[in-house]
């Protein structure tokens, strides 16, 4: 039922053209075959069996960033949430190392941060000069790093 409901959903988003303002989020197939080949070929001879593995987890990991732009971009609202969907392309989706799921983790892993740090702000329980000086050592041009913000201010 969830793997249904993600592809659902990916298909759903894709035809309707949602995407980061900033970076469009989009899947390579081409890159996503032949890092999944390269990865699963040993000796001239493809594994099959990881390489619909790997495939798997690369579509997989498109749905699962689609979904979580979607839910940090309108339900649960993160800050640079476009310049951190383009930060994790940029680190995950080089033409040798194309990683849809990871790109996935890092942007869940950016937003859950942020949304850790909302929370502790929300609350009082954050200093205003603190929480300053770790954005502006981590939320740099093109690297936005709320984990970094919020392994700062546990400092």
């Amino acid at each position: 039922m969830r793997d249904t409901l993600k592809i659902l959903i990916a298909s759903t988003l894709a035809c309707c053209g949602v995407a980061a303002s900033a970076t469009e989020l989009k899947f390579e197939q081409n890159l996503a075959v032949a890092f999944c080949k390269d990865k699963w070929t040993k000796r001239g001879v493809l594994d099959g069996n990881m390489f619909s593995y790997c495939m798997e987890r690369q579509t997989d990991g498109y749905g699962d960033a689609l979904e979580l732009y979607n839910k940090y971009s309108n339900i649960e609202r993160v800050e640079l949430i476009d310049e951190v969907v383009g930060y994790a392309l940029n680190k995950w989706t080089k033409r040798k190392e194309y990683q849809m799921d990871m790109v996935a983790f890092e942007i869940e892993k950016q937003g859950e941060a942020y949304l850790n740090i909302a929370y502790e702000v929300n609350a009082g329980n954050v200093d205003a000069q603190k929480l300053d000086s770790c954005k502006s050592k981590w939320l740099r041009q093109g690297e936005p790093q709320w984990t970094m913000v919020e392994y700062c201010l546990e400092q």
